[in-house]
């Protein structure tokens, strides 16, 4: 009678033992490579409990779906006293958790052991055997203590004292690589060749990728988190469930670094990464609107991730994560009973990806089904444009030695050009202009060739950027007559757009009738600028307009802010026919337009100051308007009036300011 002890042979005393001597085992390759890889995963009490006759519920994690036959085959298993159940995917009625779950009740009362074999267990085996098992096994691919006894048995001459990972390789490929009669040299020539091209393809893109200490501060301190964790997972220190943070879900604007924070992860980790997105994968699935179809295809990228995951990790990269996984809340009953199965698939694939970090991408998380992100499956991280320093570093490693002789300082100085929203996607391109044009001349790159592209040359008339500086320094000193903190100013002309003016921090999140107030002046300072400085008002400030009419109907219409407490729901739409709404929100803005008018007289030195600068070097730092704005040190007779307005305010965010609205112009 056969019995599970006789993976290599009758011996008990050999039970599941790796090959570790001279003489050739029986049976093929095949069945000695998954012998020895299934030996060496058992633990020794495990190991006795079997050959004692004890009935035992047992899973045996595959490292991959090729892996889930050869393992079961070695089990050898004997109908009266062990029963095998081995499942890989393929049958997708049958390899089912709901399915099976009375035959495994049966034999295990009936005193027969059961062992589950299967790649992703909790996705295919019985649940019942998942829930009752005694022991889950994982089985590894073949280490080079392995390997190295397998190439003495079924090859010749001498073993190579390096031997390659072949942990990126499936079951078949090993095999493969052992033919009759070849020497050991050859065998491992041959693994080395197909675990090269196998490693091409599994991490394609993470080549391109820049090194961790490139990416934004918060990203950059994530990537350490999860690089620590993983390192202590595949010492065995912990497990999986302990890694901090093993899926996130990456917020933010396109080009803002998401995808390209999971390469660089992947980079420094030297882990496959597995990068697809929604939107391919149920273009993949062929009959796109068929419920079926679409599961398989979101099944198949994570099945591919997790036996990618033979180095101990892997990486999936889900971008347009959204379209996956939409928020049912905002769906009719139709839709939701058309995405609930496919919401639930993602979930549950969420919740079990032991060894695959999850990297989830999307431009709209906000549409993205709340279940998504929680503790245990996902972690929100709202990814922001870096800023110029961030830029540099990821411009430096594109450029390589290009630039070289160009300053840090010069370097950030002119990124700035670009304004804060300027991304790593922005960078990239950057890099691609730079060196094209510098191909072209047949020259070196220059300082002159970034700052052609990061900021074209301004063609607007002396009057139109004189408006559009004064216009920004307006802004800036209500800003900072506000107490608020000044980010950047720039008269960079982007779009329609003349120039920007952005407040440090963030909003209050209750926002007061005077900080109502306060908001309006700054939108209408730079209007209010320009006709005082300049001795009338342009048509820049209709944006200006228009969020401040629309600031105070809110303000007055909706939240209570004004004389009356009636509720509207719209009040910036009501404005055509509230007559008493208009009639307020007018006498409003007449008063605070006042207020700014009144503030750019006093401070009317202060704003020609930004102003020149601006005209100089289109585009300032908040320190840079500090110092601007600093009063002159103070005299042995004491401090001079005005001195209070140096004192900066607190890091809140105020309404992003945008200058005058350029028509008609080549900007």
């Amino acid at each position: 009678m056969s019995k599970l002890s006789d993976l290599q042979g009758n011996d008990d005393d050999d039970l599941f033992d790796r090959p570790d001597d001279d003489t050739p085992a029986p049976g093929s390759v095949a069945d000695a490579l998954a012998g020895a890889c299934l030996g060496a995963a058992l633990p020794a009490d495990l190991r006795r409990r079997i050959r004692r006759g004890a009935t035992v519920a047992i899973i045996v994690q595959a490292p991959g779906a090729d892996w889930c036959g050869p393992l079961a085959r070695a089990v050898r298993k004997d109908p009266q006293k062990i029963v095998c159940v081995s499942r890989d995917g393929s049958a997708r009625r049958d390899h089912d958790p709901a399915h099976g779950n009375d035959g495994v009740a049966a034999d295990l009362a009936g005193g027969r052991s059961v062992i589950g074999v299967s790649q992703d267990p909790p996705q295919f085996l019985p649940s019942t055997l998942v829930a009752v098992a005694d022991a889950h096994v994982h089985v590894r691919a073949p280490g080079a203590k392995i390997l190295r006894s397998l190439l003495r048995k079924y090859a010749s001459g001498r073993v190579p004292d390096a031997l390659p990972d072949v942990s990126t390789l499936g079951f078949h490929e090993i095999v493969a690589c052992f033919r009759p009669g070849a020497a050991a040299r050859d065998v491992v020539a041959n693994l080395v060749r197909i675990a090269d091209a196998g490693k091409t393809a599994t991490v394609a893109g993470a080549d391109d990728a820049p090194p961790i200490d490139c990416l934004p501060a918060d990203l950059r301190r994530l990537a350490q988190d999860i690089a620590s964790g993983v390192a202590d997972y595949r010492a065995g220190r912990i497990r999986w469930r302990d890694v901090r943070t093993p899926g996130v879900l990456l917020a933010g604007p396109p080009g803002a670094g998401k995808t390209t924070f999971a390469a660089a992860l992947a980079k420094a980790l030297d882990v496959p990464l597995i990068v697809d997105s929604c939107g391919r994968m149920f273009a993949r699935s062929g009959d796109a609107g068929h419920l079926g179809t679409i599961a398989r295809a979101m099944q198949d990228v994570c099945d591919a991730a997790r036996a990618a995951a033979t180095k101990g990790a892997s990486i999936l990269c889900l971008d347009e994560f959204e379209a996956a996984c939409p928020d049912r809340a905002s769906m009719d009953r139709r839709g939701r009973d058309f995405w609930t199965p496919i919401v639930t698939l993602v979930l549950t694939l969420l919740e079990d990806h032991a060894g695959v970090i999850v990297v989830a991408a999307s431009n709209f998380a906000d549409a993205v089904d709340a279940a998504a992100v929680r503790p245990g499956r996902l972690t929100r991280i709202d990814v922001a444009p870096p800023g110029a320093d961030t830029l540099a570093r990821i411009l430096r490693w594109r450029l390589g030695d290009a630039l070289s002789g160009v300053s840090d300082a010069d370097l950030v100085a002119t990124i700035r050009l670009a304004g804060p929203s300027a991304t790593p996607a922005h960078a990239a391109h950057w890099a691609r202009d730079v060196l094209h044009a510098a191909r072209d001349a047949r020259r070196d790159a220059g300082l002159d060739d970034l700052l052609r592209v990061v900021a074209p040359p301004d063609h607007r008339s002396p009057a139109d950027r004189r408006v559009a500086a004064v216009h920004e320094a307006g802004h800036c000193v209500a800003y900072r007559d506000a107490g608020l903190t000044i980010a950047s100013t720039s008269i960079v002309a982007r779009g329609d757009s003349g120039g920007e003016t952005r407040a440090a921090g963030r909003p209050s999140m209750f926002p007061t009738r005077a900080d109502l107030d306060a908001g309006v002046v700054i939108l209408l300072a730079g209007r209010s600028a320009e006709e005082i400085v300049l001795g009338a008002a342009s048509t820049g400030a209709v944006i200006d307009l228009a969020m401040a009419t629309r600031a105070l109907a809110d303000g007055l219409g909706a939240h209570g802010l004004g004389d009356t407490l009636l509720h509207r729901s719209d009040p910036a739409a009501t404005l055509t026919f509230d007559h008493g709404l208009r009639a307020a929100v007018e006498a409003d803005l007449a008063r605070l337009h006042a207020r700014a008018l009144d503030l750019i007289r006093r401070r009317r030195a202060d704003v020609e100051r930004i102003a020149d600068a601006l005209l100089t070097r289109r585009f300032l730092t908040g320190d840079d308007v500090a110092v601007l704005l600093a009063p002159p040190p103070v005299r042995s007779g004491g401090p001079k009036s005005g001195a209070k307005d140096a004192k900066p305010g607190p890091k809140v965010r105020g309404p992003k300011v945008r200058g005058p609205k350029i028509r008609g112009r080549n900007s």
